[in-house]
């Protein structure tokens, strides 16, 4: 039997993988992010310590009181909460020096060098995650029409580009025209400015091509799909065999009851 610490964000795969961790017989122990993490971790984990963005630190000293002997890193965090409450310690700051250019790949792989120095070597968390990685695909009632498919395939090329410069994971598209490329605000804010300048767009996210996947995989799940509804999107493509999805019973039936297609592609 493992303890693995479980670094959370936000989002439902923190509880999937614990849940998955515990049934494979290993204890878990918990970092959540206050205003980030779903606070329902708490009954999924052996113990479970609550940090706010920064305070690196203290999630090393929760993790190795633990006794986690390795980590997984897993959830969305809002970077933009960063220039509302972040509160970095030493180490936090130490992180912060470590790191040049403050993008989310740079970041995530000088927190997981700190950690591994510490002890504490981060893993991939998919083996937990059950069948979460995203089938290749039409994936439920509705169909592209040819001209979508142009756009999907389109999108994903957009978005592995965008995810080459380590911008972000998301772009939408109408027409073989980039109309919103995610950034900072993150997947959902990008999706309602797209929607807003092209009805009936496509959004599509893709894995960035020098993906880390112990790390920072693309994500989505039954909110996407809501998201979409209000932007009036049609068509959801993702990488298939690369995107996590959340709940993809109840992501497909969203998607039927709006007329939006959701298609994996490779």
């Amino acid at each position: 039997m493992a303890t693995i610490g479980l670094i959370a964000g936000g989002g439902g795969f923190p509880i999937l993988f614990a849940r998955g961790a515990r049934r494979a017989g290993h204890r878990v122990v918990a970092v959540a992010h206050v205003n980030q993490t779903d606070r329902g971790l708490e009954r999924h984990v052996d113990a479970c310590t609550w940090v706010k963005l920064g305070q690196f630190g203290k999630v090393v000293e929760a993790l190795q009181a633990g006794g986690a002997d390795q980590v997984v890193m897993l959830g969305a965090v809002t970077k933009a909460r960063f220039f509302l409450d972040a509160l970095p310690d030493v180490l936090g700051l130490e992180l912060m020096r470590r790191t040049y250019v403050r993008s989310d790949d740079n970041l995530l792989r000088t927190s997981a060098t700190m950690l591994a120095e510490r002890g504490l070597p981060v893993v991939d968390p998919t083996p937990y995650l059950g069948d979460a990685l995203a089938p290749e695909g039409v994936l439920g009632r509705h169909r592209p029409t040819e001209d979508e498919q142009a756009d999907a395939r389109y999108g994903l090329a957009l978005a592995r580009a965008i995810g080459k410069l380590d911008v972000g994971q998301t772009v939408v598209v109408k027409d073989r025209v980039g109309v919103a490329v995610e950034a900072l605000e993150g997947t959902d804010a990008c999706i309602a400015r797209g929607g807003a300048l092209a009805k009936g767009a496509v959004v599509a996210k893709a894995v960035k091509p020098q993906q880390d996947r112990r790390f920072d995989l693309p994500a989505v799940g039954p909110h996407t799909i809501e998201s979409m509804r209000k932007a009036g999107c049609r068509v959801l493509v993702v990488e298939a065999g690369g995107t996590l999805v959340m709940d993809l019973p109840e992501l497909v039936r969203l998607a039927d009851k709006a007329g939006i297609a959701v298609v994996g592609l490779r």
